[in-house]
């Protein structure tokens, strides 16, 4: 009797471990690898977001075009002396493009100032102006530059909304600084656990800190607005130390960029194009796609090539016109 009791438990734990091997495998190698099913793979991603002191993450040094810092293209210290030598920091949509945004720009500027202009792309997929703050004091230790653009708006703040949501924070920090290494691995290569932290966030932390911070809420639209305002202000003030050899001090200027606004930011989004009235450094671009047709858009932010041409170009006659203005006449 005691026999077959004992038989009938170590059937059903049995069963229970093969029950347990098929969910393991479904989960693991079914719904995760072969259904895609499961946790976004860009939080941890390296070739475009490799971890990267002070500033989060850039692009992964010698990966496809990326020079010796992980940006596209040559890095500033490759311009030749008589150069005007420009910094273009942006995210995805500066990094992207062929060509990207920054290298419109550089054809623009040589045309309407009559010289050569070296644009070094500092944009990093995914990156905010708060890391572009940082990257200021990272990479001009060689050579500095006479320009300095930001260009930006939707990660600084509506982006934010679906990521960390915490001002200023790097869109991935909540997952790569705050979440343990068992539950990134558990949730990167279980689609079940995966699905559950997607949907309440409780193994991540993000979901917590969504509660926290009440994205897309009045107080939380202020406060990012106030944090992109913040920053680009300390940008100013930063690159205003930089000795440059064409105007004295290097320069900079922000550009807000075209988005597709949600209902919910509007007000915030109206708000921000006022106050850039009132900021000399600041320029308000992001109507410039409104002729172009919303078909432009491939996603809430990114753009056809077409719109990317538009982009450079109105940059740059921006740019030229405000060193002009300012009576510096640099023409060669």
């Amino acid at each position: 009797m005691k026999e077959s009791v004992l038989s009938k438990i170590a059937l059903r734990l049995s069963y229970a471990v093969y029950l347990l091997v098929i969910v393991v495998v479904c989960d693991v190698l079914v719904f995760n690898k072969l259904l895609d099913f499961g946790y976004p793979n860009h939080y941890g991603e390296e070739v475009e977001r490799h971890p990267a002191a002070y500033v989060g993450f850039t692009g992964k040094p010698f990966a496809r075009d990326h020079n010796e810092l992980g940006f596209r293209g040559p890095s500033l210290e490759e311009a030749a002396a008589n150069d005007l030598k420009v910094a273009f920091f942006g995210g995805s949509t500066g990094y992207r493009g062929d060509p990207p945004i920054p290298t419109v720009v550089e054809a623009t500027l040589e045309r309407l100032l009559n010289r050569d202009v070296f644009v070094a792309n500092y944009s990093v997929v995914s990156s905010n102006h708060r890391q572009h703050l940082h990257g200021l004091l990272e990479y001009f230790n060689g050579a500095q530059p006479d320009l300095v653009i930001f260009y930006g708006g939707f990660n600084e703040m509506l982006g934010a909304a679906d990521y960390d949501p915490r001002p200023g924070y790097p869109y991935n920090h909540f997952y790569r600084a705050d979440t343990g290494a068992f539950t990134k691995v558990l949730i990167e290569h279980s689609a079940i656990a995966a699905e559950i932290d997607k949907a309440f966030g409780i193994l991540s932390g993000i979901g917590p800190l969504r509660r926290k911070e009440q994205p897309l809420s009045d107080n939380w639209n202020s406060r990012v607005a106030d944090k992109y305002f913040e920053t680009l202000s300390l940008a100013n003030q930063l690159t205003s130390s930089y000795a440059s050899s064409r105007f004295g001090r290097a320069k900079f200027m922000a550009f807000y960029q075209p988005y597709i606004v949600k209902p919910e930011f509007r007000t915030a989004h109206l708000g921000v194009r006022d106050r850039i009235q009132a900021a000399p450094y600041l320029f308000d671009v992001s109507s410039s796609y409104d002729g172009l047709g919303m078909s432009v858009y491939t996603d809430p932010v990114h753009v056809e090539q077409v719109a990317k041409n538009v982009m450079g170009e109105k940059i740059g006659e921006i740019v030229a016109e405000e060193l002009q203005r300012a009576g510096h006449a640099i023409e060669e």
